[in-house]
């Protein structure tokens, strides 16, 4: 397999994720999603960071195609939801188990 496939499989990945935290977070701001909602975790952050290491290393080895994967990632993570969904997927069992409130 190709070291490009597997960077940009993984780059997919990273901004799936950075996506999903995104939106999850500007919901709260917006009200449309309680502010109760848990959140993702502490280490998504570090994935923010991964993410910029992955484009910069898709820029170094060749630009040209990551300009394209780029182009592509942004397609799909603003005019299609398809990243925010993926991300949803993919954070589902960070997520914490809310309680049932027992009368």
């Amino acid at each position: 397999m190709s070291i490009f496939i597997i960077l940009t499989i993984l780059f997919v990945i990273a901004s799936s994720v950075t996506v999903f935290d995104t939106q999850l977070n500007r919901a709260k701001r917006r009200g449309e999603i309680p502010a109760d909602e848990p959140a993702c975790p502490s280490w998504v952050k570090f994935i923010y960071w991964i993410q910029i290491g992955l484009a910069l290393l898709l820029l170094y080895l060749n630009w040209r195609y990551a300009i394209i994967v780029f182009i592509i990632c942004l397609i799909l993570g603003t005019v299609l939801p398809i990243l925010e969904i993926l991300g949803n997927i993919l954070m589902r069992p960070f997520k914490p188990k809310t309680q049932i409130k027992q009368s």
